[in-house]
């Protein structure tokens, strides 16, 4: 018997989100419905679908490898988003990390247009600057600084880490990941 198995509603609860919650932002898809394609869509349907037999997620950690103009920044603010409002997380701290705050904010900023351009989110959500914040579930969705010391207090529900290979070491990714518990 395996210790795994494939949660088909979970999984399908995820692309929904996607598919019926999210709008494209840029390019010349802008305004349309984020419709997944094949390869995102099992993506999406993995991270969210695969339980442990306990019921909670196989998969604690992912590391997607997309290349430029592929929509990479997209799938990712999507996956941030669920993180945010559908993952049955109260108090869900998500944060979007890169080697510097401006890298870190190319995924934040679709996403705080994606919740923007959602009537059904926006109705949840306060956009700041820097920050989504659900006040209905004290969750919030933040853009953090390259500066390792100081994130030694998150207790991260979800990273979106964005060009890990332009990290210039591993400190960064180390103080995130065990913010994880």
């Amino acid at each position: 018997m395996s210790d795994y198995w494939f949660d088909q509603k979970a999984a399908g609860l995820a692309v929904r989100f996607f598919e019926r919650l999210l709008r494209h932002t840029k390019g010349e898809w802008a305004g349309e419905g984020f419709q997944l394609q094949a390869w995102q869509k099992k993506i999406v349907e993995e991270v969210f679908g695969w339980k442990r037999e306990d019921g909670t997620r196989k998969y604690r950690r992912v590391y997607i490898e997309i290349p430029r103009k592929n929509g990479k920044s997209t799938l990712s603010a999507g996956l941030a988003l669920y993180l945010l409002f559908a993952d049955n997380e109260p108090g869900a701290e998500v944060y979007s990390a890169a080697a510097d705050r401006e890298q870190a904010s190319i995924v934040f900023e679709q996403a705080k247009q994606m919740v923007i351009g959602s009537p059904a989110l926006a109705r949840f959500a306060k956009p700041y600057r820097r920050a989504i914040v659900v006040e209905e579930t004290m969750s919030s969705y933040k853009v953090l600084s390259s500066d390792a010391p100081t994130k030694h207090g998150l207790n991260a529900h979800g990273v979106i880490f964005d060009e890990l290979h332009a990290q210039a070491n591993r400190e960064l990714w180390d103080v995130l990941t065990t913010s994880q518990g």
